[in-house]
């Protein structure tokens, strides 16, 4: 297992090294206002956007700005004099050929490998059996999806994420009201463990229980975001794109009015836990949240980290779902390169030359032969059909 770990950190660290995302520079330079004693980033950012050098919103909760600033004024004197020049400087060129670029990456991703190898050992918990045990670990450190959603494309939920699986095990434990306290704290990074409560009301006994579990992650959550509560603050980080993209519109009903796929699968998900079904099992729920949302939704590749310690706990379970679970994961992770976005692809080599920007994107590569929108309709059905016996597969026997 020392082996198996070691391993999977120099997986980890040559690929974080190596791979280059717009984002990581860009919440970094928000977050290294908090060095400079800036506590609201939310209204600075908006006070200040014609004279800053990157104009983008803070779009994530006030505990991912702490952390992230926390973390560098710990490691600036690693990060060096020149870290905060190159934060700032918003020019297209302003990573290639830095000599300090690789070493930025490294230092800036090392709390996510902390966390994701947190993460291994937490998934180890849900099993007795060592054998299980063991898989959960492998599964979690060698598949390639948690890599480059990490590593690759710099993911930040990696807190959030983590913090959803300890209130899994809480919920295991039946302590269902510490559980919805952590998912407070979760949404305190990113809002969208707050989906998970309604399951956990479902899931408490006692009228008792289930109002303290409704009021604990709300009132962590309030207390987290209080201070922050502004204009600005509902415009960046509430109804952002990135978080009201959950719940895409559907199909629509005529005169402006939509049927939200997402939401309705929601919906009768937590009905048939109201009034059918008498044994709650919270995972099942839980996954199938993430599965409604993934096929129902434009989704950002990063979101797929919500899902994924979930996945390693369901291909653990029934090994049987292994291939199916795979083939859903590769569908997944083909649709955003398909995106109009180059940094979903050949931007993320161009630290090494400019040279880079001449090679078309995949989209621009299926656009020859294909309807590249139309190919990633494909895959999202994909996705959906598969996803939808994966969910039935769950409840069938409960």
């Amino acid at each position: 297992m020392r082996k198996l770990l070691l391993l999977a950190i120099f997986l980890r660290l040559l690929v974080a090294a190596f791979y280059f995302h717009p984002d990581i520079k860009t919440y970094n330079f928000q977050a290294s206002f908090l060095r400079k004693g800036i506590v609201n980033i939310y209204s600075y950012l908006v006070n200040n956007k014609k004279t800053l050098p990157l104009k983008e919103e803070f779009v994530y909760f006030p505990l991912t700005y702490f952390t992230l600033g926390t973390y560098q004024a710990i490691a600036s004197p690693i990060l060096g004099k020149g870290f905060d020049g190159w934060l700032a400087d918003a020019g297209v060129n302003s990573f290639v050929k830095n000599p300090d670029i690789f070493k930025y990456l490294i230092v800036l991703k090392l709390p996510y490998l902390a966390v994701d190898i947190l993460i291994a050992y937490l998934l180890m918990k849900f099993f007795d059996d060592p054998v299980k045990r063991k898989k959960a670990f492998i599964f979690w450190l060698f598949n390639p999806f948690t890599i480059v959603i990490f590593y690759v494309f710099s993911n930040v939920d990696i807190f959030p994420v983590a913090l959803t699986l300890v209130s899994l095990l809480l919920a295991k434990k039946n302590k269902l009201v510490a559980s919805s306290l952590v998912l407070g704290i979760g949404a305190g990074f990113k809002l969208y463990p707050i989906l998970l409560v309604p399951f956990l009301f479902l899931k408490a006994g006692t009228l008792k229980e289930k109002i303290l579990v409704l009021l604990a992650p709300f009132m962590t959550l309030g207390i987290i975001v209080a201070p922050f509560l502004s204009s600005a603050f509902v415009q960046s980080a509430v109804i952002s794109g990135l978080t009201t993209r959950i719940f895409n519109p559907g199909f629509s009903l005529g005169f402006g009015e939509f049927n939200i796929v997402g939401l309705t699968g929601f919906t009768a998900l937590f009905f048939y836990g109201l009034l059918i079904d008498r044994k709650i099992n919270l995972f099942n729920y839980w996954i199938v949240i993430f599965l409604l949302i993934f096929s129902s939704s434009h989704f950002n590749i990063q979101w797929l980290a919500w899902v994924a310690p979930f996945l390693v706990i369901l291909a653990v379970q029934k090994p049987r779902l292994v291939f199916t679970l795979m083939a859903l994961s590769i569908a997944a992770f083909l649709i955003p390169p398909l995106y109009e976005d180059r940094s979903m692809s050949m931007g993320l080599l161009r630290i090494y030359s400019t040279l880079y920007d001449l090679l078309p994107t995949p989209f621009i590569i299926v656009q020859k032969f294909y309807d590249p929108y139309n190919l990633q309709s494909i895959l999202h059905s994909f996705l959906a059909g598969g996803s939808g016996v994966v969910i039935y597969d769950l409840f069938r026997k409960t």
